[in-house]
C-alpha cells in the first residue's frame, strides 16, 4: 500500500498541480500513512474536504452515502448509531457487542463502540471514505473499508471562524472554532465546538406525549501541537461529545390481515380519530430517550531522523450509551426495549515510515487494541405478559504486527504488498438472561474465544502519464469472530460466529484530463466472500448470529469531478453492484441466488456548482446535488419467505440545494439551504418482529430549509 513518496514530495506535488490551475478533486491524503495526492493513490477513495462538507451541508457522518458510490447508511435507532454498508458489505446486527466491516477511524485512531460511529461533522480539515478491504494498515475491521475523519490540526497562527445555522422545526446550529500560538513556531492550540437542537421531526399525537427523533448535541475539541527544530512533532487532542434527543419514532406496522399487530389492531392508524397516520405520525403510549456520552484522549507523536520516521500514535476513549424505544410504535405496550452499555477503548500504534531516496520504501508497526462492554438490554411484550433482562460484560484485546512496501522498478512502474497478522481474544463475561416465564432465560455463563489471522495486499501501479495511473491487486481482509449479544431466550442462541473473509480482485484507473480540469476516476472489482456475519432473526427475542456459507460480488464505480469554465463545476459517482449470496441455507430455506442485504443494485450522485462575482467584494455560489439509491433488501430472505420478506425498500431520491454570498474574500458568508427537498420518506432501516407480528423501520430526516452564517477572524 505504501507508496514512497514523502510529505515533501506530496506538497511539492500539490504545488505542481495548482500552477497548471484549477483541478477538481485535488486533495492530500493520509489512506496509505503517507502524504499523497488522491490521485496517486491505488485505491478507491472519495475524499471530501472540510470546506465541501460546509458548501453540502453534511452534519453527520450518516450524510457521506450522498458522495460516495456504494456506500449505503442504515439506521435503527438515530444517526449517532450508523450501520455503513460499502460495496455490499454490510452488518445487519444491532446489538451494542457487534463490530462493523467498515472501519471508523477519528485522526488514525480506531473507533469501535458503534454509538460513537455517527461523527458529528464540525472543524473536519477532511473525511476520507476508502472502498475495499483495508487490512494491512487499518486491520481486521475494514473488510469493506474505512471511514477516516481527520480533524483541522493546530496551526501556528491566529485565525478562528464563527458560523450559526437556523431553520424549521426550530433548527438552531453554532459551530466555531479559534486557534493561536502559546510558544511562536513551537507551541499552538486550537478550540472548536459543534452545538444543534430542534424540535421533533416526528409528531407524537398522544396527548402530553412528546414529539420524536429530534436533535439536541453538544461536542468539542481542544488540540495542542508542539513541533521543536530537530524533527520532533506532537498532537494531543481532548474531544467530548454528548446527544441528548428523545427517543426516535419508530415506523411501525402491523402484518397480520388490515395491518393489524399481534394486539389485532392497525398502529398507523389514530386510534382516536381513525386517521391513517403520515409517515412522520405516531400515538406512542412511551416517551423514552436517547443519551450517548463520549469523552477521548490521544497524543500523536511523529520524530524524523532523516531516512526514517518513528510514529506513535495512542489513544483512550470512553463512552456510555441509552436508547428507550417504543417499538411497536403504537398506543398500546406490545413492544418495549431498553439498550443501555458503557465501554471503554484503548489502543497504541507504533510504527516506522522509511523515506528513502532509492526505489524501496517500507512502513512496519506494531498495533495493541482494547475495549471492554457493559451491557444491559431489557425487552418487554405484551404488556409485561413477557420481559427479559440481558446482562453481560465484553473484554475483546487485539495485537497485530504488520509491514507494507512498495519497489519502483522504473519511474512508471511500482509493485506494492502488505501483510498483516492479529491475534484476538474475547471474552463474554457474566452472561445472563432473566426471564419471568420459568424455563427460558439463559443462565450465568462465561466463554472465551481465540484467533489468529491473517490479511494484506499485493498490487502494481503504472503511471502512463503524469495524469493517468492505472492498477491492479488482490486483497484479503477478514473481521474477527464474535458472540451473539442478542441471545435471550435459549442457551443455544449464546453462540460464537465463524470470522469472515473477502477475497479482492480489483483494477482501476484514475485521470486528469484537459489541463486537469477533469478528474475521471474508474474501478472494478471482483469479490468472493466466505462465512459473512450476519444475525438470522426469527424475533426480537430469537435470533441467531450465524455465516452465510459464500457469496459473490461484481461491481463497477465511476467518479468524475469537471470545472466545466471557471465559474461552473459538476461532480457525478456511480456504482453498480452484482452482490449475491451462492450458498445460503437459514431455517431450511435454501436462499442461493438471493441478493444481499444492503447491497442495492445501482447508487448515483450528482453535484453541481456555480460561482459568479456579482462585484469586486461580493461573490454568489450556487450548489445543488442529489442521491439516488435502487430497491435494496434487509433481510437474507428478500421477498421470497413472509414475513421476513418485508424487509425491502423501494428505490429513492434525496435533493438538497444552498445559495450563499460571501464578501471580503470569503471573510463573511450568508446562505439559504434546503436538504431532503424532495421530502423523501424511504425507511431507513427496517427489522422484522414474529412475536409481535410486526415491521418496525425508521424514516430519515424530513424535508428542512433554513439560513446559515459564518464569520472568519
Amino acid at each position: 500500500m505504501a507508496m514512497g513518496v514523502t510529505a515533501a514530495q506530496a506538497q511539492q506535488q500539490a504545488a505542481d498541480s495548482a500552477s497548471l490551475g484549477p483541478m477538481p478533486g485535488d486533495i492530500i491524503v493520509t489512506a496509505q500513512k503517507r502524504s499523497e495526492n488522491v490521485q496517486d493513490v491505488p485505491i478507491a477513495i472519495t475524499a471530501v474536504s472540510g470546506s465541501s462538507l460546509g458548501t453540502l451541508q453534511m452534519r453527520s457522518g450518516t450524510e457521506l452515502a450522498r458522495q460516495t458510490p456504494n456506500l449505503s447508511v442504515s439506521v435503527l435507532g438515530n444517526e449517532d448509531q450508523p450501520k455503513f454498508s460499502v460495496r455490499g458489505i454490510s452488518q445487519s446486527a444491532f446489538d451494542l457487542n457487534a463490530s462493523s466491516p467498515t472501519g471508523i477511524f477519528y485522526d488514525e485512531v480506531f473507533v469501535r463502540a458503534s454509538f460513537l460511529g455517527g461523527a458529528q461533522l464540525y472543524d473536519m480539515d477532511r473525511v476520507e471514505v476508502l472502498r475495499g478491504p483495508q487490512g494491512t494498515l487499518f486491520g481486521k475491521e475494514t473488510v469493506g473499508g474505512a471511514v477516516s475523519y481527520v480533524t483541522r490540526a493546530p496551526e501556528f497562527a491566529t485565525s478562528g471562524y464563527l458560523s450559526g445555522e437556523y431553520g424549521n422545526y426550530n433548527y438552531v446550529a453554532l459551530q466555531g472554532a479559534a486557534n493561536t500560538q502559546i510558544i511562536d513556531d513551537k507551541l499552538a492550540v486550537r478550540f472548536s465546538f459543534n452545538t444543534n437542537q430542534s424540535d421533533g421531526f416526528v409528531k407524537n399525537l398522544r396527548p402530553g406525549g412528546r414529539d420524536k427523533s429530534n436533535l439536541d448535541k453538544t461536542a468539542f475539541r481542544v488540540a495542542m501541537k508542539y513541533k521543536d527544530d530537530a524533527g520532533f512533532e506532537a498532537t494531543l487532542r481532548y474531544s467530548y461529545t454528548r446527544s441528548s434527543p428523545e427517543a426516535v419514532g419508530t415506523n411501525v406496522t402491523g402484518y397480520l390481515p388490515g395491518n393489524t399487530n399481534a394486539f389485532g389492531f392497525d398502529p398507523r392508524i389514530d386510534p382516536v380519530t381513525g386517521r391513517r397516520l403520515g409517515a412522520r405520525e405516531g400515538y406512542y403510549d412511551r416517551d423514552g430517550q436517547i443519551r450517548v456520552r463520549g469523552d477521548g484522549i490521544s497524543l500523536t507523536m511523529k520524530k524524523d531522523l532523516g531516512s526514517v520516521a518513528l510514529t506513535s500514535i495512542s489513544s483512550y476513549l470512553k463512552g456510555y450509551f441509552l436508547n428507550e424505544v417504543d417499538g411497536d410504535g403504537s398506543a398500546a405496550n406490545l413492544l418495549a426495549l431498553d439498550f443501555r452499555a458503557k465501554t471503554k477503548e484503548y489502543s497504541q500504534d507504533l510504527r516506522l515510515t522509511t523515506q528513502f531516496d532509492g526505489p524501496f520504501n517500507v512502513i512496519a508497526g506494531l498495533y495493541y487494541f482494547r475495549d471492554t462492554l457493559d451491557n444491559l438490554f431489557n425487552v418487554s411484550q405484551f404488556d409485561g405478559a413477557f420481559n427479559a433482562r440481558q446482562t453481560y460484560f465484553q473484554t475483546r484485546t487485539s495485537y497485530a504486527g504488520y509491514i507494507d512496501g512498495t519497489y519502483e522498478f522504473s519511474p512508471e512502474l511500482s509493485a506494492y504488498a502488505g501483510f498483516r497478522m492479529t491475534h484476538d481474544k474475547t471474552t463474554m463475561a457474566d452472561f445472563q438472561s432473566i426471564v419471568n416465564i420459568p424455563g427460558l432465560g439463559i443462565p450465568l455463563t462465561t466463554q472465551v474465544y481465540k484467533e489468529t489471522q491473517p490479511s494484506g495486499r499485493v498490487g502494481l501501479r503504472y503511471k502512463f502519464s503524469r495524469d493517468v495511473m492505472a492498477y491492479a491487486q488482490f486483497a484479503r481482509g477478514y473481521r474477527s469472530g464474535g458472540f451473539n449479544g442478542g441471545a435471550v431466550v435459549f442457551p443455544g442462541d449464546l453462540n460464537i460466529a465463524k470470522p469472515e473473509f473477502l477475497d479482492a480482485y480489483e483494477a482501476g484507473l484514475k485521470t486528469r484530463l484537459f489541463d486537469r480540469r477533469l478528474t475521471l476516476n474508474l474501478s472494478a472489482f471482483h469479490y468472493i466472500f466466505k462465512d459473512q456475519q450476519f444475525i438470522n432473526s426469527v424475533s426480537i427475542i430469537n435470533q441467531a448470529l450465524v455465516n452465510a456459507g459464500r457469496s459473490r460480488i461484481n461491481g463497477l464505480e465511476a467518479e468524475i469531478t469537471a470545472a466545466i469554465t471557471p465559474k461552473i463545476r459538476l461532480s457525478a459517482g456511480m456504482g453498480l453492484l452484482d452482490a449475491t449470496y451462492t450458498t445460503l441455507t437459514l431455517t431450511g430455506v435454501d436462499l442461493a441466488g438471493n441478493r444481499l442485504i444492503e447491497a442495492p443494485k445501482f447508487t448515483m450522485n450528482l453535484a453541481a456548482d456555480y460561482t459568479v462575482p456579482l462585484s469586486s467584494a461580493v461573490e454568489l455560489t450556487l450548489h445543488g446535488d442529489m442521491v439516488h439509491k435502487s430497491k435494496q433488501f434487509f433481510t437474507a430472505y428478500n421477498d421470497k419467505v413472509f414475513p421476513f420478506s418485508l424487509g425491502v425498500t423501494p428505490a429513492f431520491q434525496e435533493y438538497n440545494a444552498r445559495a450563499g454570498l460571501a464578501f471580503e474574500e470569503g471573510r463573511y458568508n450568508l446562505g439559504l439551504w434546503g436538504k431532503n427537498l424532495s421530502n423523501n420518506s424511504t425507511l431507513a432501516g427496517v427489522g422484522i418482529e414474529t412475536n409481535t407480528m410486526l415491521r418496525f423501520g425508521t424514516v430519515p430526516y424530513p424535508r428542512r430549509y433554513g439560513i446559515d452564517f459564518q464569520v472568519k477572524f
